[in-house]
């Protein structure tokens, strides 16, 4: 293992109608004006607008909307937000929804502080920084992304047709209302593309070239073991609030850094994924189901001995078998069970070479990624020729 300095700031409040809870989450932060940012329908349909709208009137906040977020959210809401927030002298943002809505949110955090609208892509693409951001809190609809307790922010650029990240322990939320009764409105599409993302964050973690982190792995494997289980219930139609508990709180240590504590993880997938959601305008789960058997393939031919060592113990723990492929394999058959394709033809696309090198050029923009092996431009086309 690795030295490693852990701090997760966020005020986790969990369960049923803990939103009850706001009134004192926002008189602790000393907040005045907010801006609350959400999607298009689906807090109002839960009562959740209503909740917020009233516990703000009642304390006498004044407060701004940026609403109507996209899935996938798009830098045009950001900067939308970042107009009103300036305007109007913003101290804290409330970001009520999904992965999506507190994503933009985030974004608009630091945006606050850009001097305009063209320097938040800038920050996006490494040509500029931030060095403070507005603090934000926030009240989850999905249990798929873990940015409830972490400083990702993932934005796109309808535009340019690109999709890209920053993280910065900044934009980790002071507190984070969980109430998973609000995920059992969630849709099948997205509750498993939820579950698939939440498994994926921990892969990207537990893939690793450090040695010896068995305390980590012996966490993810139950994380996952619970994923697995909890959306079979849902599959089998045995849904239920504690069903969605567990995803609810797996999807939170998943991505709270918690497991990546003492290693180094690979997080090669998820770029590779990104380009197929813009692109081909797949949910971001169900693109992580096709890149990351692709991409097993192409690291355990590149770096067998570790990625054999990792794909066998994992293997053993999950499915009861060691051979690397076979575990591959495993994957693949698990994620048909959720009903996501794991190639690009099993989700009508067909891909050709240009498609492919496009894709690959979109990757390796920033440089090259992963660290189980490194993608560059050749291996990177060859993970998205695996995927075929």
């Amino acid at each position: 293992m690795e030295n490693f300095t852990y701090s997760l700031p966020t005020k986790i409040v969990f369960g049923k109608d803990q939103i009850k809870t706001l009134k004192s989450l926002l008189e602790e932060n000393g907040v005045k004006k907010v801006l609350l940012v959400y999607g298009k329908r689906s807090i109002k349909k839960l009562g959740i607008y209503d909740e917020i709208v009233a516990t703000l009137n009642a304390m006498n906040i004044l407060f701004y909307e940026e609403s109507g977020v996209k899935p996938n959210p798009d830098i045009t809401s950001v900067k939308r937000g970042q107009k009103t927030l300036k305007e109007n002298d913003i101290d804290f943002i409330l970001a009520a929804g999904g992965g999506s809505v507190i994503d933009a949110a985030k974004a608009m955090a630091f945006a606050y502080y850009l001097d305009g609208p063209d320097d938040i892509w800038d920050v996006f693409m490494r040509k500029q920084s931030f060095d403070k951001a507005l603090p934000l809190g926030t009240i989850l609809t999905l249990a798929a992304t873990g940015t409830e307790t972490n400083g990702n922010t993932v934005i796109s650029n309808e535009h340019l047709q690109d999709k890209r990240s920053v993280a910065s322990q900044k934009l980790v939320p002071v507190f984070s209302i969980i109430d998973p009764s609000y995920t059992l409105s969630v849709n099948r599409h997205h509750t498993i593309a939820g579950a698939i993302d939440i498994i994926m964050h921990v892969f990207e973690q537990y893939f690793s070239p450090t040695k010896r982190t068995e305390t980590s792995d012996y966490m993810s494997f139950a994380i996952i073991k619970s994923v697995i289980e909890n959306t079979r219930n849902i599959l089998k139609d045995e849904d239920s609030y504690e069903t969605r508990a567990n995803i609810s709180w797996a999807a939170t240590i998943a991505l709270s850094w918690l497991l990546q504590q003492g290693k180094t993880g690979d997080w090669a997938s998820h770029r590779l994924s990104y380009p197929i959601t813009v692109d081909y305008g797949i949910t971001h789960g169900y693109a992580l189901a096709i890149i990351q058997p692709a991409w097993m393939q192409v690291v355990l031919k590149h770096n067998p001995e570790a990625m054999g060592g990792r794909l066998r113990k994992i293997g053993e723990e999950l499915f009861g078998i060691s051979e690397p492929e076979e575990v591959i394999e495993a994957f693949k058959q698990l994620f048909n069970e959720f009903g996501a394709a794991t190639t690009f033809k099993q989700d009508g696309v067909q891909l050709g070479e240009e498609d492919i090198e496009r894709m690959a050029t979109t990757v390796l923009e920033l440089g090259e990624v992963g660290n189980m092996v490194k993608i560059d431009h050749i291996l990177a086309k060859e993970v998205f020729d695996a995927a075929k």
